[in-house]
């Protein structure tokens, strides 16, 4: 009631009779309770569960959708103090230290889980309460641990699977269905059948050799695939490393000789890793091998070899050549077709299927039986920046595997860094407005989006047929029904994944 209203209302009172002040108060009462009403069924329409308590951590209001997710009924708590049946909750610290949280994780009590909003309540400027809403997803976590049961279940089947595609498709090796991923692959394959040199352009860790060797593969040749990093070999053993040598060409020669890279990958692929770290001296020599296709072992013979080449590099190759540090003829040479490839922080929608098929393999490797993922410890994997990439991100999955002693990995089994940035992460969602991952998408956004995406390939394994599809999702088939018409999938959607 507002200030011009009360002393309205003292007014009336001062100059009205009993009679009169009789009625007042009952179209007082009557207002009140008409209010109160409103305000119920305002709550109760409401999906999420909405708690509201005042200064003394009294709850003073509890809807439907509270009562149902907790089994608590509002006559039993409303009025009560609300550390009678919960600890550690979030509208109690938003009120006690005046914070205002956004969609942040949180494990009200065993077997749930929820997203809540919460903030103070003022009055004046003073915090008189705390409101808190609560979206239950529950039934999410609980999918994925059921979707991870039945993944471990037909593990060894994928990889008999995989094994059949990897001989259609060499490129089925290479994770990942982000545009950028999926435009570098499409690009190998299709360089892939020629003899061109190619040059693969990104980040340490980005899977570079992965995709050489999935182009050597796919290309057809019958000689090997040879791999060196020409940041390991010291430049005074290069040329005798690349070249090979004869016996008793120098002091310390094999007295059989040693063939040497080039050789090794005759009629196949020499993959050269790190191009920008090769001395200036063998820059020079290698361009003579790619333009005559010949070269001479060391204190040796002429020696015919059939290579394709692909080189790979993180550094600036057009900075080193205004520098004279590499040679541009050599740079044109393997500089045919390049195919840069994204860093993980730049793809970071792949992370989810990445880490599915991180620890269903990290655990069959180490003999564990990790049956889920904890969301929290989900959420900060989807937010670090991955500076090592796709590598860096399975030395962490294999060690959080190899370290739970469980059969759930959970923020307690993130390394150092990332539960440090976790933590950073927690705090911060306590006092910006939205907690979100660097994608813009809110852990909910990212579980959904990998519920559509399993749920859309199991049903193009099984030729959309839903009744199988819930069987393999382990999952009953009305709730397939459900997620279906909940995550907006269809069979003709279903279609388009299944061919992407």
């Amino acid at each position: 009631m507002g200030n011009q209203a009360w002393e309205l209302l003292q007014n009336r009172m001062n100059t009205s009779s009993a009679e009169e002040l009789k009625r007042l108060c009952q179209e007082l009462l009557a207002e009140n309770l008409l209010q109160a009403a409103r305000w119920q069924e305002l709550l109760d329409v409401l999906e999420e569960a909405v708690c509201v308590i005042d200064a003394e951590n009294r709850v003073t209001g509890w809807n439907r959708r509270a009562e149902l997710l907790y089994g608590i009924a509002s006559t039993e708590i409303i009025g009560q103090p609300i550390g009678k049946f919960f600890s550690n909750l979030m509208v109690t610290q938003a009120m006690t230290q005046g914070l205002l949280v956004r969609e942040a994780y949180h494990k009200p009590c065993p077997g749930t889980h929820v997203l809540i909003n919460a903030q103070p309540v003022r009055l004046e400027g003073k915090i008189v309460g705390g409101v808190s809403a609560e979206r239950d997803i529950t039934e999410v976590v609980n999918l994925n641990q059921q979707l991870s049961e039945a993944g471990n279940e037909v593990r060894s089947l994928r990889e008999e699977i995989d094994k059949i595609q990897a001989t259609a498709d060499e490129f089925t090796a290479i994770y990942g269905h982000s545009p950028l991923v999926m435009e570098a692959v499409r690009v190998a394959r299709r360089v892939a059948a020629t003899n061109v040199s190619v040059m693969l352009r990104g980040e340490s860790g980005s899977g570079k050799e992965l995709f050489a060797s999935a182009i050597h593969r796919a290309s057809g040749r019958r000689g090997q695939f040879v791999a060196i990093n020409c940041g390991a070999i010291p430049a005074s053993l290069f040329e005798s490393e690349l070249f090979g040598y004869d016996a008793g060409s120098f002091t310390g020669a094999d007295k059989k000789g040693k063939l040497g890279y080039l050789e090794q990958a005759h009629a196949g692929t020499l993959f050269l890793d790190e191009i920008g770290e090769m001395p200036k001296e063998m820059q020079v020599k290698l361009l003579r091998v790619l333009q005559e296709q010949r070269f001479h072992r060391v204190g040796g013979k002429s020696v015919h070899v059939d290579i394709r080449v692909i080189a790979a590099t993180h550094r600036d190759l057009e900075a080193m050549i205004a520098r004279g540090e590499f040679r541009e003829d050599l740079y044109y040479r393997l500089n045919v077709v390049t195919i840069p490839l994204p860093s993980l922080r730049e793809r970071r929608e792949d992370i989810p299927e990445l880490v599915h098929r991180g620890i269903q393999h990290f655990s069959h490797l180490h003999g564990k039986q990790i049956r889920r993922l904890d969301p929290a410890a989900m959420a900060a994997l989807l937010n670090y920046d991955w500076p090592g990439n796709v590598r860096e991100l399975y030395n962490a999955l294999e060690r959080m595997v190899i370290l739970c002693d469980g059969e759930v990995l959970t923020p307690a089994n993130l390394p150092t860094n990332l539960a440090a940035e976790s933590a950073a992460g927690v705090a911060g969602a306590a006092t910006q407005p939205q907690s979100r991952s660097a994608t813009g998408q809110s852990l909910t956004d990212t579980t959904e989006a990998m519920e559509r995406e399993l749920i859309g390939r199991v049903l193009a394994e099984v030729n959309f047929n839903k009744l199988l599809a819930a069987k393999k999702l382990g999952i009953p088939r009305s709730t397939l029904y459900y997620k279906m018409k909940n995550l907006q999938i269809d069979v003709e959607e279903s279609t388009k994944v299944s061919k992407s």
